[in-house]
């Protein structure tokens, strides 16, 4: 019996993920575990640069030959996993001390129930205003036990592997960036499953994207993500904060958060945060720059189909 299948998605990082497996070997929680690898059509893979690198844990590589998205990537490696519970890691993680007992303890006294780990930048991330905000949101606003499951994220998590079968795994149409952990998640949720914070499973977070591009995964996320979850489930409209929408033109809400989307007031608080990185920032900043980004991505998606 396996006890625990530990699924790495990785695509052009071969540096990160060989830290991760590396990581991954250095753990000697007495347990049965399998590490699967899934190269998301890297055109420099190469299975020899792995070889070894887990260490006493069995290894399977896969690789595809053109880039299909992660949710596709974890459901491959879903389908080679035998372990009772799934471990999800992403390929640029590193794993601390007591990461996999951490794991495999939580399923043993919560059976029905998804584990999310703490994650951290690493110490070689340099620190700014949008770093903390990272850091700070998700389960870090949380004590540890039950959060939200829209705190459930795949870059450190796990999950019964049967009710992840049961729930036909994570949806393939989602290719770009984001989403998909969120919609498995609420599937999850609907189906009884309680997501927890668990602090003692932590891992280090080795890369960041820079502001710049964070602001352009935002906007296609709202434009290629948010149709794909709204059209499956209209229900959460609301957390993504684009219910106001909904509202009738007059509406004083509607009427409020559409003048915040305006073109003059995005390009004063993206300049304030430009200006200022380097200091502490309030959250509401980013919080009002990412719903901006995304939002106006969702208008533009809409906004061309309606043409």
């Amino acid at each position: 019996m396996v006890d625990l299948s530990v699924i790495i998605p990785s695509h052009r990082a071969p540096r990160l993920l060989q830290q991760a497996l590396r990581s991954l070997a250095d753990d000697v929680a007495q347990l049965t575990v399998e590490v699967i690898v899934v190269d998301d059509g890297s055109p420099d893979y190469d299975a020899n640069d792995l070889a070894g690198l887990s260490g006493r844990w069995p290894l399977t590589l896969i690789h595809f030959e053109q880039n299909q998205g992660r949710a596709a990537a974890r459901n491959e490696g879903l389908r080679h996993a035998r372990g009772e519970t799934v471990v999800f890691l992403d390929g640029d993680m590193t794993v601390g001390a007591g990461f996999l007992a951490a794991h495999a303890a939580f399923h043993r006294q919560h059976p029905r129930a998804i584990a999310v780990g703490d994650i951290r930048f690493a110490p070689d991330i340099r620190v700014d205003a949008m770093t903390r905000y990272i850091h700070s949101r998700g389960v870090a606003r949380y004590e540890a036990g039950p959060v939200p499951f829209k705190c459930f994220v795949t870059g450190n998590s796990s999950v019964p592997r049967q009710a992840l079968l049961d729930t036909d795994g994570f949806d393939e149409a989602f290719v770009t960036y984001g989403g998909e952990d969120l919609e498995l998640g609420y599937r999850l949720h609907n189906d009884g499953l309680e997501v927890h914070y668990l602090p003692e499973a932590a891992s280090l977070h080795h890369e960041v994207r820079p502001f710049a591009q964070m602001g352009d995964a935002m906007f296609a996320y709202g434009r290629d993500t948010v149709p794909l979850i709204l059209e499956r489930h209209p229900e959460l409209a609301q957390l993504l904060r684009l219910d106001f929408l909904q509202k009738p033109r007059w509406n004083l809400r509607r009427w409020t958060l559409t003048i915040a989307l305006w073109s003059p007031v995005l390009a004063f608080v993206h300049g304030v945060v430009v200006l200022l990185m380097r200091w502490r920032l309030p959250g509401i900043l980013f919080d009002y720059l990412w719903w901006c980004r995304r939002t106006r991505g969702f208008m533009s998606r809409s906004a061309s189909e309606a043409r």
